[in-house]
């Protein structure tokens, strides 16, 4: 019996969009599974295709919590902060995603994690500065370092190099 309907329902869409990534997305768009350029896209679509299945057998086994249940909205004001941090949200990404070339990954980064952080609550500095740095630095080991896929410099800092 499933214990959390909206958990489930949550990762049984993410289970089928992975599935749907791994079997026509990936190959279709970037090449075989086997081939050296979609194993990145593979290897995230199938870490997310793990966790969704995680939390659905978490929606199976754990009743939802009550300060987690849904509660309806005392009114406009709620809905509106809503749709403004999700404004938010999206706007910082698209920022982040002009930024990218011109300010490069670290700098661009470092930047959006903070701001998203911020818009989402997270006061603690020092939690906001520990989980950006050590994100940015797994990043930069990951593809930098194992992988030797470079990261956006940016321009800006190649010009204060020269």
């Amino acid at each position: 019996m499933i214990q959390n309907a909206k958990d489930f329902k949550l990762g049984a869409g993410l289970a089928g969009f992975c599935l749907l990534a791994l079997v026509y997305l990936i190959p279709s768009q970037v090449g075989s599974l086997t081939d050296a350029d979609a194993m990145m896209p593979a290897l995230i679509t199938g870490f997310i295709l793990v966790l969704s299945l995680l939390l659905m057998l978490q929606a199976l086994r754990r009743p939802v919590a009550e300060a987690d249940q849904e509660h309806p909205p005392a009114g406009q004001a709620v809905r509106r902060s809503t749709k403004i941090t999700l404004a938010a949200a999206v706007a910082i990404m698209a920022a982040y995603a002009w930024l990218l070339d011109i300010a490069g990954f670290v700098l661009t980064s470092l930047v959006a994690m903070v701001a998203l952080f911020l818009i989402f609550g997270v006061r603690r500095w020092l939690t906001i500065a520990a989980i950006t740095v050590i994100t940015l630095a797994g990043l930069y080991v990951c593809f930098e370092l194992l992988l030797g896929a470079p990261l956006p410099v940016g321009t800006l800092l190649e010009r204060f190099l020269d």
